[in-house]
């Protein structure tokens, strides 16, 4: 039911701060966070021009999976960067070189995932570990890609299995 109300019509977007968005994630997810000690680092300031409640669960799936999916006994470290830049500057050839990108970076260092699921873990009801391990459905990044494409954005994951996972996050930042 999640994954089809992120096919909204409504657009509305709104200039919004990063650090906003996830401390209000934070909050509702404050007993697990505090449960598995975690820690969540974000950033001063970062604006964003985005549909606020799409993003606002991009941010709870991310967590969520982080929380998920963290190493038994090592502290779980959420860290959290935003900036602007240009394509170019990007370094990704995904993006268009004359566009301007709000680049949000999210990463932890949970159990991570093998490289060559990287485009495959967006894939809806995409498991890489048995229920009997790990409770879900397979349908947290899924609900995450499709939001980054509502608002014509990149989603990036990379994974190192042990090390943790990194999702990077590619906005245009004028709304369309």
């Amino acid at each position: 039911l999640t994954y089809s109300r992120t096919h909204s019509l409504r657009k509305d977007f709104e200039k919004i701060n990063l650090r906003t968005i996830v401390e209000d994630v934070e909050q509702n997810l404050k007993e697990e966070i505090g449960q598995a000690q975690a820690r969540v680092e974000i950033p001063e300031s970062c604006d964003l021009n985005v549909i606020t409640f799409q993003f606002q669960q991009v941010f709870y799936n991310l967590i969520s999976n982080s929380l998920k999916f963290s190493n038994p006994g090592k502290p779980l470290i959420i860290t959290i960067t935003g900036r602007h830049a240009s394509g170019s500057e990007l370094e990704n050839n995904l993006l268009k070189k004359d566009t301007r990108y709000t680049h949000i970076r999210f990463a932890d260092n949970g159990i991570g995932f093998e490289p060559q699921y990287n485009e495959r873990i967006f894939e809806l009801f995409q498991r890489l570990h048995g229920k009997n391990e790990y409770k879900g459905t397979g349908v947290g990044l899924a609900i995450v890609k499709r939001i980054v494409d509502n608002h014509n954005g990149v989603v990036i994951a990379k994974g190192n299995e042990g090390v943790g996972a990194t999702f990077d996050i590619y906005l245009p930042e004028k709304a369309t």
